[in-house]
C-alpha cells in the first residue's frame, strides 16, 4: 500500500536557501502522486506565505513526518514525541571546534546541534543523508536504517550564463579570476585559499585575482582576521574582493566571470557551490575534505595538500593545458547529470515506500 500523507517540518522556510527549496519540490511532487503534504516551520518568508503552514497550526495523527535537520531546534523535541512514521534528512552542522577562536555562539550552535541529533536516533524510521558523507554520520550516531538522497537543486536558476552588466564591465577586463563561494567563516579556511593566491599571483601571474563570494557577516572576526591577512601578504582589494551577500543575479554572475573555482574548506556537508561551478563548466579545484568527495564523484581535482606551491602549481597548469582542463570539463557536465538522476523526487518516494509502507 502506498503513502497516504507525508509532511515536512523544518524551524523556518526561507526564499532561495537550498534546503527550503528541497522541501518544496518534495512537496509538489508528493502532491502530484495524490499525497497528501503540506510544510509546517517556525517562521516562514512572506513570499512563501501559501506554501507553508505555521507549526502551531499542526494536529498531531498517524503520518508520515520528515524533518529537515541543519540546526539545533524546539522542533527536536516535537519530533521526539510526535505520532507516525519518522524520517529525518540531516543537511549536517559545521563541528563547534570551528568556532572556538571567533563566535562562541555558533560554537554552541554546533554543539547543541549534534547532541540533539544523536537523540533522535531512538524516534526515526529511516535517516537520509544528502552526501555519502552526512550518512556516515548518521551511521556514527547510531542510526539504524540511513540512506543517501542529494540535494535537490533549482537547476532553472542557472538558465541565463550571462553576468549583470555592471560586473561584466568591471571584471570581464583579461585577468584571470579565481573564485570561491560560500560563508565567511573558519571551516571554510578562506586564509589557505588566499596562501595559495599569493603564491599563485606572486610567481606565476600578478594580473591574477580572487573573488571571495559569501556572506561577511556570519563571523566577522574572522573576516576581519582575513583581511589583515591580505595586507600581511600585501595584496589589494583590487586583488583580494570580498563581496558580502549577494543577490542571486549578482552571485551566479560571479560564476560568469571565473576562470576557476577553489575551496580548501575543512567542512562541507554537501557543498552546493561545487555543483553551480559543475554547471557553469568552472574547473574544480578542492581540498579533499568531508562531503567534498562525495559531492565531486570522480570529477574535478581534488588535492590532499593545502601547500601553497605545490596548488598553485596546479592551477597554473589547468590554466595552460587546454586538454586537461576540457576533460576535466566534461568530467564535471557528466557528474551534474549523475547528481540530477540521483536526486529525483521519485527515487525519494521510493525510498520512503520501501521502509515504511
Amino acid at each position: 500500500m502506498g503513502l497516504s500523507s507525508v509532511h515536512q517540518f523544518l524551524p523556518a522556510l526561507h526564499d532561495g536557501d537550498a534546503i527550503g527549496f528541497e522541501a518544496l519540490s518534495l512537496k509538489r511532487f508528493f502532491l502530484s502522486q495524490g499525497i497528501e503534504s503540506k510544510i509546517y516551520a517556525y517562521t516562514v518568508d512572506p513570499s512563501l506565505a501559501s506554501e507553508a503552514e505555521p507549526l502551531t497550526s499542526y494536529r498531531d495523527r498517524e503520518d508520515v513526518k520528515i524533518y529537515h535537520f541543519a540546526i539545533p531546534s524546539p522542533l527536536t523535541d516535537f519530533f521526539l514525541t510526535a505520532k507516525g512514521k519518522k524520517v529525518l534528512i540531516h543537511h549536517n552542522i559545521t563541528p563547534s571546534h570551528f568556532f572556538t577562536r571567533f563566535r562562541k555562539d555558533l560554537f554552541r550552535i554546533g554543539h547543541y546541534g549534534r547532541k540533539e541529533l544523536k537523540y533522535l536516533k531512538t524516534v526515526t524510521a529511516l535517516a537520509v543523508g544528502d552526501s555519502e558523507y552526512n550518512r556516515r554520520e548518521l551511521e556514527e550516531a547510531g542510526f539504524l536504517k540511513t540512506a543517501v538522497f542529494p540535494l535537490m537543486v533549482d537547476y532553472s536558476r542557472y538558465v541565463s550564463r550571462e553576468p549583470v552588466a555592471v560586473l561584466k564591465e568591471l571584471f570581464r577586463d583579461g585577468r584571470f579570476n579565481l573564485l570561491t563561494v560560500g560563508r565567511v567563516v573558519a571551516n571554510k579556511r578562506v586564509e589557505d585559499v588566499i596562501k595559495i593566491f599569493f603564491y599563485y599571483k606572486k610567481f606565476i601571474d600578478n594580473d591574477a585575482r580572487l573573488f571571495v563570494v559569501g556572506n561577511c557577516r556570519s563571523d566577522e572576526k574572522y573576516y576581519h582576521a582575513l583581511l589583515d591577512y591580505v595586507n600581511f601578504f600585501f595584496l589589494s582589494s583590487k586583488d583580494v574582493i570580498f563581496t558580502g551577500h549577494l543577490p542571486e543575479e549578482e552571485l551566479l554572475s560571479y560564476y560568469g566571470l571565473a576562470d576557476l573555482f577553489i575551496t580548501m574548506s575543512e567542512h562541507e556537508g554537501f557543498c552546493l557551490p561545487l555543483v553551480e561551478s559543475m554547471i557553469y563548466d568552472l574547473p574544480i579545484v578542492a581540498y579533499d575534505s568531508t562531503a567534498i568527495s562525495g559531492t565531486l564523484g570522480g570529477a574535478g581535482m581534488r588535492v590532499k595538500t593545502k601547500d601553497p606551491a605545490r596548488v598553485g602549481e596546479l592551477l597554473s597548469l589547468l590554466r595552460q593545458d587546454d586538454s586537461l582542463r576540457k576533460g576535466l570539463i566534461h568530467g564535471q557536465q557528466a557528474r551534474v547529470k549523475e547528481i540530477r538522476n540521483l536526486s529525483d523526487p521519485g527515487r525519494f518516494l521510493s525510498l520512503l515506500e520501501e521502509t515504511l509502507s
